[in-house]
């Protein structure tokens, strides 16, 4: 089950696993490319009914252990460790068919292809969400 937390400490919580899975990937001495352990997604899906924390409460049986959800205005914000673009499509078309029409669209920003610090993923974010959703991040 997800958790849901307060969307104030998103970079806190960026910063924290993009340190997280370097730390693993060191201990761990790998040297090839494992999505598990190198990458993270960062998503946008808005909200056009209901409050965003309500749905937060609701999807977060649907969503993994390690996935955290951050209720803003009128969006959802996934954190989605050990996450790579494909997976990123497979869980986000899978929460599309498990609540309907309304999830139908989202964007995201995957570590570190798309930025290699909470500031460069969010930017990332911030920019695919004015230009696909007409959505302001805030």
């Amino acid at each position: 089950m997800a958790q849901v937390v307060r969307k104030e400490v998103l970079r806190e919580f960026l910063a924290h696993e993009i340190r997280e899975l370097g730390r693993i990937k060191q201990a761990l001495n790998l040297a090839e490319h494992i999505p598990a352990i190198d990458n993270l997604v960062l998503a946008v899906v808005p909200v056009s009914q209901g409050d965003p924390q309500q749905v937060a409460s609701a999807l977060k049986g649907a969503l993994r252990d390690s996935d955290v959800i951050f209720p803003g205005e009128n969006y959802l914000l996934l954190l989605m460790p050990g996450t790579d673009s494909m997976g990123a499509l497979h869980l986000l078309e899978g929460l599309a068919d498990f609540t309907g029409e309304d999830f139908r669209s989202f964007v995201y920003a995957t570590y570190p292809e798309d930025g290699e610090s909470p500031e460069e993923l969010v930017s990332d974010l911030r920019r695919k969400a004015r230009a696909r959703l007409g959505l302001e991040l805030t």
